[in-house]
C-alpha cells in the first residue's frame, strides 16, 4: 500500500442502514480480508460531487463507514475503518476494511473518531449526500496506525549473508565469528566495508541512549564537581578493561566492544537508587497511586525494573532507527550480552516485559539459573564491569577523603590480600622516592592505587582464563546455547574482588552524603511518577503516542479496539478514560487468573481496563528511567 499517494485525506461514507448489502459487504471485507466495492453513483452523490471528489481523490487511502441504527441518523451502531481505498473506473469506490468498532463495545472510541472529525450530519454532508472527504491530516494518521495495529504482524526469517568479512586478526577457535552473527530481522547493511559485529558497535555507539549517559551518575551524589564519574565515563573504561582481556584471549574485539559500550544504556537517573525505587514502585512497596491490591503487586502485575533489562530492551524496542521493524536490529549475542553483564532475577522480574518473542527464543535462558553469557565476548564485559567498579570504589573512597591511603593500606594487610598489598606499596614507595617534583604527591599515589588495583584483576583474569580456553578448545565454535564459565578469577582472587566491596560499601555507600543523595534522588522519581500516573496529560508527547499504539497493538482485540488518544480530542472523552484506566477498583481474583492462564481472547471490562493500565504503569516507566539526572531534575522542578 502507499499511504504517499494520497496522504492525510480520509474517505467518510455515511451508511444510514437503508440498504443491508453496504453493512453485509463491510463486514465480509472485514472478516474476510477481501476488496468491496461501495456504489457512490447510486443515488448517494450527484455528477457534480462525483467530479470533485475523484479529481482530488486519486491514489490509495482510507475509508471511515459510519453506520446508523437507521435513517434519522441519531445513533451510531458501528464503525469500519478500511485502506486501499480508491474510485475505479465505474465509479465505486474499491477498499478493504481492516478495523470494526461496535457501538455496544468501543462507544468511547467511537466518540472520540467522531469528536475529532467534528461531524455534523447537516451541515457536513449535503441533502442526499453519504460520501464525503475529509483532509485533517491527524485523524489520517490515527486511522493508519488503527489499520497498521490490526494488520497481522510480518514476520521475519533470521538472513544470514552467504559472503561476510573475514576478522583482520587472528581469533581464538571459541571466540565469535562474523558468520556466527544472528539477527532477528534481515541485514538492512548490504556493503562489505564492515563486519556484522563492528555494525553493532557503530549502532550502539550512535543511538540517543548512549549520548544520554553522560549525564546520568554512577553515584549521585549532591555536587558535580570537575571530578566526576558518569555512566558513559564508566562504560568507556570497561570497553578499555574488556578489550584488553579479549585481545589477550583473541575473542572479538568488535563484539566485545559492542557489548561493553551498550551494557549500561538502560540505567535510570541518579544512579543504582534511580533504579531501586522504579522496581519498589512497580511491586508495590512504594505507593504512587497505581490502583491495585497488594496481592496483585505481589504477583507482579506490573512486572518490575532492572538496568540490564532496560538495557536489552532498549536495544530491541526503544530505539528506533528503522522503518521496518523497532529497535538497532544488533546481534543477538549483543542483546545477550548486555542483558547478562549482571545478575538476573529469576522468577521475580518477566523478561516478557523487556524481550520480544524471537528474541527469547534464541537467547539461552530457559533456565534463569543458567545467568552466565553464552559468548566468551559477554563474559569478558561482565567481569570488566566488575574490575572497573571496584577501581571506582577505591578512587571515590580515596579522593572523596572518607578514607585515607594509610587506613587503606592497613585493611589490605591480611593474607588474602598480601601480593595486592605489595604491588599498591611498591608503587607509593617509588612516588615518595621519585626525584622529580611532584605537584600533588596525594592525586599521583591515588592514580596508581587504582591502577594496580585494576592491572591485578586484569592479569589474573587472563592467566587463568587462558587455562580454562585452552580446556574447552576442542568444543569447537561457541553456540548459543554454551553454559560453561571460561572468563572469571581464580577463587583465590575473587575473595579479593568480594573483600574489597566490602570494605568499599562500608565507607562510600553507606556515606551520610549518599544516603541523603539517595533519598533525595527516590523521592524525585516517586513523585514524578504520581504526577505522571494521575494524569498522563504532562508525559511527553512521545510516550502518549506510545501508550496509544501500544493499546492499539495488544493482542487482544477488545484492548486494541478499545485505545484512546490521551491527549487530543474531547477533553470530556479524555479525562473519563484517564479516569477509568487510572482510578477503578480491578477484581482481583479476575486479574489473577487471567495472568496465569494467559487468555488474550478475554473480553471482560475489568481485564481490558487492567491492560490499559500496566501499558500506562510501564510506558511511565521506560519514559523515567530514559531520563538524565539533569531533565528529571527539571521536571521535577516544573511539576512542582
Amino acid at each position: 500500500m502507499i499511504w504517499e499517494v494520497f496522504m492525510g485525506k480520509v474517505l467518510i461514507i455515511k451508511n444510514n442502514n437503508s440498504d443491508e448489502r453496504i453493512h453485509r459487504y463491510a463486514m465480509e471485507s472485514y472478516e474476510q480480508g477481501k476488496k468491496c466495492y461501495y456504489n457512490s453513483v447510486d443515488g448517494t452523490l450527484n455528477e457534480q460531487a462525483l467530479m470533485e471528489l475523484k479529481k482530488n481523490f486519486e491514489g490509495s487511502g482510507i475509508v471511515l463507514m459510519i453506520t446508523y441504527e437507521n435513517s434519522d441518523l441519531r445513533k451510531i451502531k458501528d464503525v469500519f475503518i478500511g485502506d486501499e481505498a480508491y474510485i475505479n473506473y465505474k465509479n465505486s469506490i474499491e477498499y478493504i476494511m481492516r478495523v470494526y468498532l461496535k457501538k455496544t463495545c468501543h462507544e468511547r472510541v467511537i466518540a472520540s473518531i467522531i469528536d475529532k472529525i467534528d461531524l455534523d450530519i447537516d451541515a457536513d454532508f449535503g441533502y442526499g449526500q453519504y460520501v464525503i472527504m475529509n483532509d485533517m491530516e491527524s485523524l489520517f494518521y490515527e486511522l493508519r496506525e488503527r489499520i497498521i495495529a490490526n494488520k497481522q504482524e510480518k514476520t521475519y526469517d533470521i538472513s544470514e549473508k552467504e559472503e561476510k568479512l573475514e576478522e583482520k586478526y587472528g581469533l581464538s577457535v571459541l571466540a565469535q565469528k562474523d558468520e556466527q552473527s544472528v539477527r532477528i530481522y534481515p541485514s538492512d547493511s548490504v556493503g562489505k566495508d564492515r563486519t556484522e559485529f563492528q555494525r553493532d558497535r557503530e549502532r550502539v555507539v550512535n543511538c540517543k541512549a548512549f549520548r544520554r549517559l553522560v549525564d546520568k551518575a554512577q553515584i549521585f551524589g549532591s555536587e558535580k564537581g570537575d571530578y566526576y564519574r558518569t555512566r558513559m565515563t564508566h562504560s568507556l573504561e570497561v570497553n578499555q578493561i574488556a578489550k584488553a582481556i579479549a585481545y589477550a584471549l583473541k575473542l572479538n574485539l568488535d563484539l566485545t566492544e559492542a557489548i561493553a559500550l551498550g551494557h549500561d544504556l538502560g540505567h535510570t537517573p541518579f544512579g543504582h537508587q534511580g533504579e531501586r525505587t522504579l522496581d519498589e514502585i512497580l511491586c508495590g512497596k512504594i505507593d504512587v497511586g497505581i490502583n491495585a491490591t497488594q496481592k496483585m503487586f505481589e504477583k507482579r502485575c506490573f512486572g518490575g525494573f532492572k538496568h540490564n533489562y532496560q538495557s536489552a530492551k532498549i536495544l530491541t524496542e526503544i530505539e528506533e532507527k528503522y522503518k521496518e521493524y523497532p529497535g538497532l536490529n544488533v546481534s543477538v549475542q549483543v542483546v545477550e550480552g548486555v542483558l547478562k553483564h549482571t545478575k538476573l532475577k529469576p522468577g521475580k522480574i518477566d523478561l516478557s516485559d523487556f524481550l520480544s518473542k524471537e528474541y527469547l527464543d534464541k537467547i539461552c535462558i530457559s533456565n534463569e539459573k543458567v545467568q552466565v553469557c553464552s559468548s566468551l565476548e559477554g563474559q569478558v564485559v561482565a567481569i570488566a564491569d566488575e574490575i572497573a567498579q571496584r577501581g571506582h570504589d577505591v578512587d571515590d573512597a580515596l579522593t572523596s577523603g572518607v578514607m585515607t591511603i594509610d587506613e587503606f593500606k592497613d585493611r589490605l594487610k591480611i593474607d588474602k590480600c598480601r601480593e595486592l598489598f605489595d604491588r599498591i606499596n611498591k608503587e607509593i614507595n617509588d612516588i615518595e622516592t621519585s626525584e622529580r617534583l611532584i605537584i600533588d604527591k596525594k592525586e599521583l599515589k591515588i592514580s596508581r592505587i587504582v591502577s594496580v588495583i585494576i592491572n591485578y584483576f586484569i592479569q589474573k583474569t587472563i592467566e587463568y582464563s587462558l587455562t580454562l580456553v585452552s580446556e574447552y578448545e576442542e568444543l569447537g565454535r561457541i553456540s548459543l546455547d554454551n553454559t560453561k564459565v571460561m572468563v572469571r578469577f581464580p577463587d583465590d582472587v575473587e575473595r579479593v574482588n568480594g573483600y574489597l566491596e566490602q570494605v568499599v560499601q562500608k565507607k562510600v555507600i553507606c556515606n551520610n552524603e549518599v544516603a541523603r543523595a539517595d533519598y533525595n534522588a527516590s523521592m524525585i522519581v516517586q513523585n514524578l511518577f504520581a504526577k505522571y500516573y494521575k494524569n498522563p496529560r504532562l508525559l511527553h508527547s512521545g510516550t502518549v503516542h506510545k501508550i496509544f499504539l501500544e493499546t492499539l497493538k495488544h493482542k487482544n482485540r477488545e484492548v486494541s479496539n478499545s485505545a484512546i488518544y490521551l491527549s487530543d480530542g474531547s477533553i470530556e472523552l479524555v479525562n473519563k478514560e484517564i479516569e477509568e484506566i487510572t482510578s477503578k477498583p480491578l477484581n482481583e481474583k479476575l486479574v489473577l487468573e487471567y495472568l496465569k492462564d494467559g487468555d488474550n481472547s478475554c473480553a471482560e471490562k475489568d481485564i481490558v481496563i487492567f491492560e490499559k493500565r500496566r501499558i500506562l504503569v510501564r510506558a511511565i516507566t521506560d519514559y523515567i528511567a530514559g531520563m538524565t539526572d539533569g531533565y528529571a531534575l527539571e521536571e521535577y522542578e516544573k511539576l512542582r
